[in-house]
């Protein structure tokens, strides 16, 4: 084969990835900095190979040469999926690969070092030190023993964070759509308000599709107990974030911890960043959740494994 691969926003590849993607590709690097250069280098390869810093909307897939795009996530709401189908484009990913991603569980660690920064205020009490101060009664925390925490969508990552919460001594709450064989210790909720007026901790771990966006919006929030705390480490569109900030502003929830946001990259004008810009309660991070250097070689390895089989 005489194949041309573009790996955008990726300083190297593993090595034996790298070695075995050379046998079939040609191999390039790329920077691209605009969705003119993206579409650009579509034009000009067959296989492209990214993982969240690009949109691939239907105008830049639209004149596309390309064949593969292979993608090492598990959400796929910044690829227009419809035009790539409509297109003849492959999109090999990590998506519904659930044996495989059980070995995954990157993002379900960052969760709780989002929450426990949240509870404890580390990330503040950290600055304090550095600017040579030592005052301790500013940073006073709360404990997770015993807290209730609520899990939004019981899947694989769900089910890790709630399995990490029965270690720390939570009683542990879930609401999903289906039914699920799970700990005894995990108690279901009928419904999303049952389980928001209960718990002191909501971890989101939806997936982000056309039917779940802005799932959580004021209904929710009106409803909740007094005081929540947030986790979202799966997509910034599943909350309407408006909302939340009105939410934040009315003591509803106490604290917002995030790995996302609606629009990321471009986030300049999202209102989450904006409040947070003025508020100590808010903690986000640039969608981190994955990015080990355990997840991304074992995902790489994966999905190149997947796109030989798919050659073959």
């Amino acid at each position: 084969m005489n194949l041309i691969a573009k790996i955008s926003g990726i300083e190297k590849l593993a090595v034996d990835v790298e070695n075995r993607l050379a046998q079939v590709s040609s191999i390039e690097y790329v920077t691209l900095e605009s969705d003119k250069d993206v579409k650009e280098a579509l034009q000009n390869c067959d296989i492209f190979w990214f993982r969240l810093n690009h949109k691939l909307i239907r105008e830049i897939l639209e004149t596309a040469s390309c064949k593969y795009i292979l993608c090492a996530v598990t959400g796929l709401d910044h690829i227009d999926l419809k035009a790539c189908k409509e297109f003849g484009i492959t999109v090999i990913s990590l998506k519904n690969e659930f044996e495989f991603l059980k070995e995954v569980r990157a993002t379900a660690e960052h969760t709780w070092g989002l929450l426990l920064t949240l509870i404890r205020k580390t990330d503040k009490a950290i600055t304090h030190v550095e600017n040579g101060l030592w005052n301790r009664t500013l940073f006073q925390g709360s404990e997770l023993y015993k807290k209730k925490i609520g899990i939004l969508g019981l899947g694989r990552l769900g089910e890790i964070v709630a399995g990490y919460a029965h270690a720390f001594g939570m009683q542990v709450f879930y609401f999903d759509t289906e039914e699920k064989q799970t700990s005894k210790h995990f108690k279901k909720c009928d419904t999303v308000k049952e389980m928001l007026q209960e718990v002191d901790i909501l971890s989101i771990h939806l997936p982000f599709n056309e039917e779940n966006h802005e799932i959580i919006d004021a209904s929710y929030f009106e409803t909740m107990k007094k005081g929540m705390l947030i986790v979202n480490t799966s997509r910034g569109g599943l909350i309407q974030e408006e909302d939340l900030v009105n939410a934040m502003q009315n003591n509803i929830v106490s604290g917002y911890a995030s790995d996302v946001l609606f629009g990321e990259p471009e986030i300049i004008t999202n209102p989450i960043f904006q409040y947070a810009k003025k508020h100590k309660n808010i903690i986000l991070t640039p969608h981190i959740g994955g990015n080990t250097y355990e997840s991304i070689e074992k995902t790489e390895e994966f999905i190149l494994e997947k796109f030989l089989k798919f050659l073959n």
